[in-house]
């Protein structure tokens, strides 16, 4: 994607041989998963003055086939570390950012800077902050939008993919997405990436987040509706299917075609349309335009 100030690439394109070292560049190590995404000039001096990180070499090198699987296997170790670590049974709690030692230096590092948040801003709901990321060009698969997310820092805490609680905050969630300044750039269904998925058991849906109060906590068990799936637990969801109230005739999550990860529907314009804020299961590796970042209060 050609640089610009307000068109988005993902954070997550950055290469490392330590998925866990430092974010930022001290000089030291030639070795460092400090974002090489196509920023302004401005940013990239902001970023780089410390440690005279070569962004241009790097990004020329996450251009390349060698590049793009680096990327996504860095991805891809860190959502398997994480998912290990989970706790199941739907209480959550695997506490990956205090108990792992990769997400501890997650942890860590964010504590040491305060706030890393690439220009979008961060609106508060509740005890909770969120961070709209994306625009309505954007193409952004699960795994990008789940990288990037552990990667964002605000009040010192990490980032990760949105797990949604309640009716309010699946509202607010959706909200945020139409309000986006590019919403309305086309006239495409609009699509946001949340931090659930079943790669761990078929059907059994989880929130994967990494925060001590929703990883590993699971919503959903028995996938399609149509072959006995319900929600798990009392936990809320909004799958679109007719247990929840929606006469479409979708029955989600359906598992079709290996969909393995769940995004908002966000709808394609500014009103209220009867199935804008439900969920889907979709293929990971499929380009959705947002996805929305959580901090712990």
């Amino acid at each position: 994607m050609a640089e610009s100030s307000t068109s988005y690439v993902p954070v997550s394109d950055r290469a490392s041989s330590d998925f866990g070292g430092s974010l930022l560049n001290n000089g030291t190590s030639s070795s460092s998963p400090f974002p090489t995404s196509s920023y302004t000039p401005n940013q990239r001096q902001a970023m780089s003055s410390g440690g005279g990180f070569d962004f241009d070499r790097v990004k020329d090198f996450l251009s390349t086939t060698v590049g793009k699987a680096v990327v996504g296997v860095t991805a891809l170790t860190l959502l398997i570390v994480i998912i290990v670590s989970t706790t199941g049974g739907g209480g959550g709690g695997s506490d990956y950012f205090n108990n792992n030692p990769r997400g501890k230096m997650l942890a860590a590092n964010c504590e040491k800077i305060g706030d890393l948040l690439f220009g979008e801003p961060v609106h508060q709901h509740g005890d909770h902050y969120y961070q709209l990321v994306g625009d309505a060009a954007s193409s952004l698969t699960w795994m990008e939008s789940f990288n990037d997310a552990l990667h964002r820092c605000h009040n010192g805490k990490p980032g990760y993919l949105v797990a949604i609680q309640s009716k309010e905050e699946n509202d607010f969630v959706l909200d945020l997405i139409k309000s986006s300044h590019t919403y309305m750039q086309n006239t495409q269904e609009k699509w946001a990436w949340i931090g659930a998925m079943d790669m761990k058991n078929e059907g059994e849906f989880e929130w994967v987040t990494g925060s001590s109060k929703t990883d590993g906590r699971i919503f959903w068990k028995g996938g399609s509706p149509n072959n006995g799936g319900k929600p798990y637990n009392n936990q809320y969801n909004l799958f679109e299917n007719s247990l929840n109230g929606y006469s479409s005739g979708a029955q989600e999550p359906n598992s079709a075609g290996e969909e393995d990860c769940v995004a908002m529907r966000a709808g394609h314009q500014k009103g209220q349309g009867t199935s804008d804020g439900t969920w889907n299961d979709e293929n990971c590796y499929h380009g959705k335009q947002f996805f929305i970042v959580e901090f712990d209060g």
